[in-house]
């Protein structure tokens, strides 16, 4: 089977995989859990800001594949194929690596920070690696399966801290404003100490970003770019 027809069946799959998680999470688990009904809902948690990154990411995709293997060249097929390993690259990868390690690191440190058992008959365990462990994997597949042209580190970096920023600033308007402290140990930090905590942040999320590129390059580095993968099956 030629490689963009196993991409383009990846992105679809993926696109429903993400999305049948997410409308189990909400129908099923979000309802119960304790923030229900609380201002910004589960908005609150970067968790779910990141599985609505990649419904969007493989959206993209799925558009994208379907303009390419049309057979059209037009300038809206560049745009999106651009927008699509932007996003990739800037993004998806990054925010994908800091929850997966941010969630089994403070696991590993205390559960009950992360995933208390009270919580474990109404959010399975099999759910929360689907979100936390298995994004990780699905996204190393696609950067195995398409090459992704990666942007400048200026263009990449611009949109990672854009949202790492907006999610900083939203977590301090639910603390500071709402007194919903998303992560409880943030309401004790003061003065020095919470800006130390932005910066090591700052500086982990960035470490991420090269990181990412890194394996994207990796991975990519034996893959024709995308125009020839999908000219030869026009």
């Amino acid at each position: 089977m030629a490689s963009p027809v196993v991409a383009t069946i990846f992105h679809f799959v993926a696109f429903a995989y993400y999305c049948y998680i997410y409308a189990f999470y909400k129908i099923n688990v979000d309802l119960k859990l304790p923030h229900h009904g609380s201002f910004g809902g589960d908005l609150k948690f970067l968790t779910v800001w990141c599985t609505l990154f990649q419904i969007l990411y493989f959206f993209i995709c799925c558009v994208t594949d379907l303009i390419l293997t049309s057979g059209s060249r037009t300038r809206i097929g560049q745009t999106f194929m651009g927008l699509r390993d932007w996003f990739f690259c800037s993004i998806a990868f990054p925010i994908t690596l800091l929850v997966a390690l941010m969630y089994w690191g403070i696991y590993a440190v205390d559960r009950e920070l992360i995933y208390p058992e009270r919580i474990q008959g109404i959010y399975p365990m099999w759910l929360s690696h689907c979100m936390h462990t298995y994004i990780v994997f699905i996204l190393l597949i696609e950067a195995y399966l398409l090459k992704h042209t990666q942007p400048s580190r200026k263009s990449g970096m611009m949109g990672l801290l854009f949202v790492g920023l907006s999610y900083l600033l939203w977590m301090l308007y639910l603390g500071f404003v709402k007194d919903l402290w998303v992560y409880p140990f943030l309401q004790v930090l003061e003065g020095i100490y919470f800006g130390i905590f932005v910066v090591v942040t700052a500086l982990f999320l960035a470490g991420l970003y090269f990181i990412s590129e890194r394996c994207n390059l990796a991975l990519g580095k034996n893959k024709p770019d995308t125009d020839l993968m999908y000219s030869k099956i026009d």
